[in-house]
């Protein structure tokens, strides 16, 4: 048998016969690579597998033009007019189109179907690239009476027939002719999960051109437009070119007086204008949070390497004079280190084995885990590149530990040590290695703790803070008004007492509190926490015509004392006040310093608010409240006033808060018949408990959280055992001088001294270095990535505080091991 098969074989036995040696590198190089295998998976898949139902990503670009409300907070004006509008203006650079998904039930065969619904233009077929399998195209005339539907839903309801088209679905109780099957669009940006199940609504531009926009509304229907260019030369259009087309557009839409009303309004207002490919739009601030990732899991496998390293150092410093005898014999280095690459090698297929299984669950379980914060999520599995990586890491770090573990190899040292009774320190164990690998490893741990703990403060900060209210057992129950007509209708009226508007938002409460036992509506609209956010703004005449931009929310007698929202000063509006229709008004704190920055709160109360330009009067502020968080999940606040309203803005949607019992659930079955049978004009029912809504909100905050929190303690348990090995190293090599000196008298608090005097240096260089490169380094990696938080002072001090104390403690640990042994065993074992 050959020494090279003879090194193999004894490499699989070392895997069972020294546990010390293989355990400790399977599991901690099996679990830190599956940490780089996952962000692998992940990155490749979302940075560049080809998108699907997007053939044309490399001629695309997102164009964004937003209402800057807020530091926090920005609106999309777009909408399938001003596409039509901003694309004939600037057709000569490329072609301009529209798309924006929702989630939406569908009818089929008296089956409901959840899928996402899209909203686009004409073209967006031909801009995307997205293919069409079947059927007549979106550029058929007059597409508003027809839908298409997605591959995945042909397959799963129509069995894949070729018939489907011509068929009838129902959506929002409307029914609807199957014009199309398109392929599946899973790359798209949406605030919902993309399901594949979808349904496409189409919009023709040329029938859109003729029709009148309401240029004051900032109605964020399409969130981006998309634009296929031309050539690879366009320039796109800039903030002035933009809001020169805003002015012309508003030019034509708007006669008579109130045009310069308009264009102030408009012109005052903070805009901004994005530009970005694709899929940069698509990712958002998942590609930044990848990077982070990738960075912080290659810093995990250094880590992991290093630790490993002096592992290794310390099993074959224990076997020199074996070195010793086969250089004796005729052996060269470079033999040896092939010897101990195969005998390793064992040990590492082991470990990427596990690094891959560790990744393939990681993977699995990212649904869970993510929910729908990643696109393409379903994507995202072990591919080719992957495995390959797996095993290309794993031979670069067989061949690394094979040179390096043999590094300090000097021939003369080894003959004297072959010569040597082996007492005591051997020559050949100078440390410098492990030392200067234990330092380094001290400064990586140090950086990736900074960004660590800044990240996590920042999630901890925007997941748990304080909303100003109780959610309670409360639900949001939606419905939608799909007729136009009667959207229209509901909208108009003189004043709101005893409007079909006021009459329908009173039956439809009182129909669901008859449903169901013990529930309790509380406000015909949104709670305080939703997903929706209706932003108005007017000229401010006390003040120079100052533009105050503020929410829009609803309030009914008995709204803030359930959601425990503290009154400050003045009282609610009462049942009697609000069945009358009074003009008044609940403001927040916010709105109060807003308005009347000089005034106290008691001195507000009585005061009346303009909020519009039409009438005589304003509202009448009838109590002040304090400020509440109407969009969590993020780390500041929007921080936008906001005005309570009894009066309620339906638009094409109806939304109710109801209250349940603790312990009692509302769902979709308690009110679906009851609806279908009394409000036949109302479809897509939705019950969604505001808990939910709280937990989908704060999910990107949440994941963050959880992912960075796993790195720190992989981060702390690498640097300890790291300090630990090396010392139980360290310790272990000098035990017959420790011995020694405890025969001769050494007290154990001398000899612990002894040992921490040894290890000051390393320490002090390792971390002190960590500690310099990580508040420079930081600092300016802030500035390219703006997901990181500021610089916490506070939160370093803490994460510095607490390094040291673990390093401490893995100092003491082993070396109190070996120094309350009995020091005459430790001789004769020399």
């Amino acid at each position: 048998m050959s020494l090279y098969k003879k090194a193999f074989l004894h490499g699989i036995a070392r895997v069972f016969a020294l546990p010390r040696l293989s355990i400790p590198l399977i599991l901690t190089l099996g679990l830190t690579l599956g940490a780089v295998l996952s962000v692998t998976a992940i990155s490749s898949t979302l940075l560049y597998q080809p998108l699907q139902g997007v053939k044309n990503e490399a001629s695309l670009q997102t164009f964004e033009y937003r209402f800057k409300m807020s530091d926090t907070l920005s609106v999309s004006y777009w909408n399938m007019n001003r596409l039509q509008s901003f694309g004939e203006q600037f057709a000569d650079l490329g072609e301009w189109a529209g798309i924006n998904p929702t989630e939406q039930n569908v009818e089929i065969n008296n089956g409901i179907y959840p899928t996402t619904r899209f909203e686009a233009s004409d073209n967006i077929l031909q801009v995307l690239g997205t293919r069409l399998l079947l059927g007549d195209d979106v550029t058929m005339p007059a597409p508003e009476k027809y839908v298409w539907i997605s591959e995945s839903l042909w397959k799963y309801a129509y069995a894949g027939a070729e018939s489907v088209i011509g068929k009838q679905l129902n959506v929002n109780n409307q029914p609807f002719i199957i014009a199309g099957v398109i392929e599946d669009l899973m790359a798209i940006k949406s605030a919902q999960e993309v399901l594949p199940q979808q349904v496409w609504f189409i919009q023709n531009l040329a029938t859109v051109a003729a029709q009148q926009d309401n240029v004051g509304n900032i109605s964020n229907e399409i969130d981006f437009l998309l634009f296929k260019s031309a050539n690879s030369n366009a320039v796109l259009p800039t903030l002035e070119q933009t809001n020169e087309w805003l002015n012309i557009h508003t030019t034509k839409n708007v006669e008579g007086d109130n045009l310069q009303l308009f264009l102030d309004f408009l012109n005052s207002a903070n805009k901004e204008v994005t530009i970005a490919p694709y899929r940069s739009n698509m990712l958002g601030e998942t590609e930044g949070l990848i990077i982070a990732l990738f960075a912080a899991s290659i810093g995990l496998l250094l880590m992991a390497t290093l630790n490993l390293l002096n592992l290794f150092i310390a099993h074959y410093q224990g076997r020199t004079k074996e070195f010793a005898i086969q250089l004796s014999l005729g052996s060269s280095l470079l033999k040896i280190r092939l010897l101990v690459l195969l005998e390793n090698l064992p040990s590492f297929l082991l470990a990427a084995t596990a690094g891959l299984l560790m990744t393939g669950w990681a993977l699995k379980s990212l649904p869970l885990i993510a929910g729908d914060s990643l696109p393409m999520i379903d994507s995202i599995g072990l591919n080719g590149i992957t495995i390959g990586a797996s095993f290309a890491i794993i031979i670069l770090l067989s061949i690394l530990f094979s040179a390096l573990a043999l590094v300090d190899i000097d021939k003369k040292a080894l003959s004297n040590n072959l010569n040597s009774s082996g007492k005591g320190i051997q020559a050949q164990s100078n440390q410098w290695l492990s030392r200067m690998l234990m330092v380094l490893q001290l400064s990586i741990a140090s950086m990736l703790l900074t960004a660590s703990v800044m990240i996590t403060t920042q999630s901890y900060q925007s997941v748990y803070q304080d909303l100003g209210y109780d959610i309670g057992n409360s639900y949001n129950v939606s419905l939608t008004i799909a007729d136009e007509e009667y959207v229209a209708q509901l909208r108009d009226f003189e004043e709101y007492k005893g409007s079909e508007v006021n009459t329908l938002l009173n039956d439809v409460g009182t129909m669901i509190e008859s449903s169901v036992a013990d529930s309790k509506l509380i406000v015909a609209d949104y709670g305080p926490l939703s997903d929706s956010l209706q932003v108005n703004a007017f000229l401010n005449e006390d003040n120079n015509n100052e533009q105050v931009i503020y929410q829009v929310r609803s309030l009914s007698a008995n709204f803030f004392s359930t959601f425990n929202i503290k009154m400050l000063a003045g009282a609610n509006l009462t049942q009697e006040q609000i069945s009358n229709d009074e003009d008044r008004i609940v403001i927040d704190q916010n709105m109060a310093k807003a308005m009347y920055p000089t005034l106290t709160n008691d001195e507000i109360i009585g005061k009346a608010i303009k909020l519009s330009q039409s009438g005589d009067h304003g509202m009448i502020v009838t109590g002040i409240v304090s400020n509440t968080i109407s969009q969590t999940g993020i780390a500041n606040p929007l921080g936008i006033p906001a005005v309570y309203s009894h009066r309620i803005d339906t638009g094409g949607s109806l939304q109710f808060t109801v209250m349940m019992p603790e312990g009692k659930n509302l769902s979709i079955d308690m009110l679906n018949d009851e609806f279908a049978r009394q409000f036949p004009r109302l479809s897509n029912l939705q019950v969604t408990s505001v808990d939910d809504i709280w937990k989908q909100q704060t999910l990107n905050q949440r994941v963050s959280l959880w992912v960075v929190i796993t790195m720190t303690a992989l981060t702390l348990i690498l640097a300890a055992i790291g300090v630990a090995g090396l010392t139980q190293m360290t310790t272990n090599h000098r035990k017959y001088e420790l011995a020694v000196r405890m025969a001769t008298g050494a007290k154990q608090s001398r000899l612990v001294r002894f040992i921490l005097k040894d290890a000051f240096w390393m320490l002090v260089i390792g971390l002190g270095l960590g500690f310099v490169v990580s508040v420079i380094g930081y600092q300016q990696i802030q500035q390219q990535l703006e997901m990181l938080p500021e610089f916490n002072w506070l939160a370093m001090t803490a994460l510095d505080s607490g390094l040291i104390a673990i390093v401490l403690l893995s100092v003491m640990m082993p070396a109190w091991r070996v120094i309350s042994s009995d020091p005459m065993q430790a001789l004769r074992e020399e």
